[in-house]
């Protein structure tokens, strides 16, 4: 049995989008938009995240 880490590589990227997407809601619900550091870093998890899938779909040749 593969460790999860692993199993799911290849899809660290799309992860990093979900992951900022939802803080993007979360911090909208809770009133952390008037925050600039909780939207930045929301951002940059989007930004990276979307980087990363892309690199990882063109070494896997399905680009």
């Amino acid at each position: 049995m593969q460790s999860l880490v692993t199993r799911f590589k290849e899809h660290y990227g799309m992860a990093l989008v979900i992951a900022g997407a939802l803080l993007l809601v979360v911090s909208l619900i809770v009133g952390w938009s008037s925050s600039n550091t909780v939207l930045i870093i929301s951002l940059l998890m989007i930004i990276i995240g979307i980087v990363v899938d892309v690199k990882q779909t063109k070494r896997r040749g399905k680009y």
